[in-house]
């Protein structure tokens, strides 16, 4: 019997084939090598590549949902063991650049994402570095299938741990300052432009926002730390402000703070640059002067040439610094109009309204204070004069800081100069405006004078700086809207006919004639303490309209002294916050700045929103214009005649008196 289990043993004859001996069915005849290099090159060339197929690789295995799944579970859990490995391979799909060779394709990548959100719950402390990961990773460029997934594996993470609400919003609100690239994608991404990048970035925010409405009172802090610096490029500072404007329209509770923050921020760069001017010498400030000028022409985009500059002088650099910040201002400015100005143009009469009554606390809040702001104020001088009402509004804000005496003295004089230098310069200022802040200014000059007169014993600023504003508020003011103070009988503004062939003294508003006059001559002398280039002019104006004669007094106050004791107290107040422009010598340092708010606007782009809204300063119809040296051949022989008719004590007090205004409360400014 044969057992099944015995081995077979091959029989003698039988040989097992080798490798070598099947290998030698399979080798070429040495007669047939030619033939088969012929064949065979045959069909290589068969095999081509057209340079028109997009040709991509696939660089990693498909893997089904359900496997990565597993596989995010298992690392989560390992590394809660101890067990790193794969938690750290999978905090490095998210932490690689999409565009770095081998990085995950979006579509492998976005199921893991899926796979994440169904396991929030143990995204826990110890987990914060793959946390981290996921936040930081590149997302807003890729497809909007992934895009999709990312945000509600965010919203869910917010709302299992909300203490990651600051970090998620962080990472938005930089986008907003420094853009990720449009490039930044991986191959399965279809391209996509820079305007639906920040679009997919407002829709996240939006959405986190609408989820948690707690998740403002994180925002606002955000905003502000993320804010670029004062030297950061044109670009970047325009980006971020368009944004963070846009951000207000969502999130009301955060709007006012908002608009607070961008106005404090340009208002530094506004400050800065009349602080850098300043320390320049005064041929330095004329070619800046130019360099501003020429600014209109030229583009304002950020490239800037560092090469170039380092070749530059500290001085040319300084001068090119002043260049660039004032480009940067122009621009924010230019945007800022333009946001203003599509809420205000909708005619909505609540957005309008409250819209114009947070300009009204910026300006209270940051501008008033700020000392020596050039531009950032003309927000309001222009929107104010959009309606009747809102002119009134904000002359009536300017009024009640003016004359709130529970505030520092400083505000009150600067209040003061505001009021004066909107009611001069707004063209669209009613005379009915004019004529009753003029009055209501006289009204209480006058009660300050009945105060303190009494007491007085000269010009002081210490003690009388209220009071000293006003009444240089009122000489500026006269300036430029007497014609709104006189009074005709058929109740019209005089022409320039009117003036020239009147007969008489002109019948004045009121009785800002008569106050004015026992102010000027009264012991407290505010013609010693006001600016000399306002009182020269106010002299020469008011002399020609038979207003009021004061170069007597003028001519007296030559010979006052005013009292040196006032310089300790004097220069811890009103005259301690020095700059290069105001830096005085003797009786200089005791006297009121010629300083009004609303001097000329010249930044080069945006000053089209203002040139409808100004007026400029222009002398009374036949009086004389002091002129230079250099120009008087080119004048008409009538002007020369007119001016050699002048007395010998007007043309002696007159004396570089400016020809305008506009010359001398801007000789330093931008």
């Amino acid at each position: 019997m044969v057992s099944l289990a015995a081995p077979r043993r091959p029989a003698n004859n039988f040989m097992a084939p080798t490798v070598s001996s099947s290998l030698k069915r399979k080798q070429r005849d040495a007669s047939s090598d030619a033939e088969n290099d012929v064949t065979a090159q045959t069909k290589r060339r068969r095999v081509t590549f057209d340079p028109n197929i997009d040709v991509q690789i696939v660089m990693e295995v498909e893997k089904s949902m359900e496997l990565v799944a597993e596989e995010v579970r298992r690392a989560i859990e390992k590394h809660a063991n101890g067990e790193k490995g794969e938690y750290d391979r999978l905090r490095s799909l998210f932490s690689e650049s999409p565009t770095s060779p081998g990085s995950a394709h979006s579509a492998l990548l976005q199921k893991y994402v899926m796979a994440l959100k169904d396991v929030v719950p143990l995204l826990d402390y110890n987990c914060k570095g793959l946390v981290h990961s996921i936040i930081d990773c590149s997302w807003v460029a890729r497809n909007e299938q992934f895009v999709q997934a990312y945000r509600n594996l965010l919203r869910s993470l917010l709302s299992v741990h909300p203490a990651y609400t600051s970090t998620v919003l962080k990472m938005l609100v930089q986008m907003f300052r420094d853009t990720p690239s449009t490039t930044a994608r991986a191959q399965d991404d279809p391209a996509i432009q820079q305007p639906r990048l920040t679009q997919r970035i407002h829709e996240c925010l939006r959405s986190f926002l609408r989820q948690s409405p707690m998740a403002s009172t994180y925002l606002a802090p955000i905003i502000s730390d993320v804010f670029p610096h004062s030297t950061d490029s044109t670009k970047m500072h325009t980006r971020y402000i368009r944004n963070i404007l846009q951000i207000s329209e969502y999130c009301a509770e955060i709007k006012g703070e908002i608009m607070s923050l961008v106005t404090d921020k340009v208002s530094k760069i506004d400050v800065q640059i009349q602080v850098d001017i300043d320390d320049l010498e005064d041929d330095d400030e004329e070619l800046v002067g130019r360099a501003i000028n020429e600014a209109e022409e030229e583009d304002m985009s950020d490239n800037e040439s560092v090469s170039s500059e380092e070749s530059l002088d500290a001085e040319e650099l300084r001068k090119r610094q002043i260049q660039e910040n004032v480009n940067k201002l122009d621009a924010v400015m230019d945007l800022l109009f333009t946001h203003y100005d599509s809420v205000f143009a909708k005619g909505d009469l609540f957005d309008s309204d409250e819209l114009f009554e947070s300009l009204l606390v910026q300006f209270s809040n940051i501008i008033l204070p700020t000392y020596r702001s050039r531009h950032i104020q003309f927000l309001l001088f222009h929107f104010s004069q959009t309606s009747a009402d809102l002119t009134e509004r904000f002359a009536g804000c300017c009024s009640h800081l003016a004359f709130d005496q529970l505030r520092p003295q400083m505000i009150r004089v600067a209040a003061a100069a505001y009021l004066a230098s909107f009611i001069a310069r707004g063209a669209h200022v009613s005379g009915a405006v004019v004529r009753d802040v003029f009055d209501l200014l006289c009204h209480h000059l006058e009660d300050l004078r009945i105060r303190s007169e009494p007491s007085c014993k000269g010009p002081d600023l210490r003690r009388y700086g209220t009071y000293y504003a006003i009444c240089q508020a009122l000489l500026y003011t006269f300036c430029f809207r007497w014609r709104d103070l006189i009074v005709l009988p058929d109740g019209r503004v005089p022409t320039d006919s009117d003036i020239i062939y009147h007969d008489g003294d002109f019948t004045w508003y009121n009785s800002v004639h008569s106050i004015l006059h026992k102010n000027i001559f009264s012991a407290l002398n505010p013609l010693k303490i006001c600016a000399p280039s306002i009182v020269a002019q106010f002299a020469r104006m008011a002399h020609h309209l038979r207003f009021l004669y004061v170069y007597p007094l003028i001519e007296t106050n030559k010979r006052v002294r005013l009292a040196r004791s006032m310089a300790g107290a004097y220069l811890g107040g009103i005259g301690g916050r020095e700059t290069a422009l105001t830096q005085k010598r003797g009786d200089d340092m005791f006297l009121l700045d010629a300083y009004f708010p609303f001097d000329p606007y010249v930044l080069p782009r945006s000053k089209r929103w203002i040139e409808t809204d100004y007026v400029q300063w222009k002398p009374v119809p036949g009086m004389p214009v002091e002129r230079d040296s250099d120009s008087e051949d080119d004048e008409e022989e009538e002007d020369d005649d007119e001016s050699e008719s002048e007395s010998d004590v007007e043309a002696e007090v007159a004396e570089g008196a400016p020809e305008d205004l506009d010359d001398q409360s801007t000789e330093a400014s931008v």
